[in-house]
């Protein structure tokens, strides 16, 4: 898990990993996955993110809808 930090609007603006502050400098791209969910093992729904941070580090995170939780 980590720490998202969003704008007034819902866009990230930092997240928090493994104790380290990460300030996001560009979201690259982003896309939602809504799938499974009439599997036996249960459905997969996440907003995912391709980030670009200020120090740049290009990394992909998500928000998992039924989680409720990055």
């Amino acid at each position: 898990p980590i720490d998202m930090v969003l704008d007034g609007q819902g866009s990230p603006l930092r997240f928090t990993w493994q104790g380290r502050s990460h300030r996001l400098q560009q979201v690259q791209q982003r896309w939602q996955i809504d799938t499974d969910w009439w599997s036996e093992e249960g459905r997969i729904w996440r907003d995912y993110l391709a980030l670009i941070t200020a120090d740049g580090l290009l990394c992909v995170v998500y928000y998992d809808f039924l989680q409720e939780g990055w």
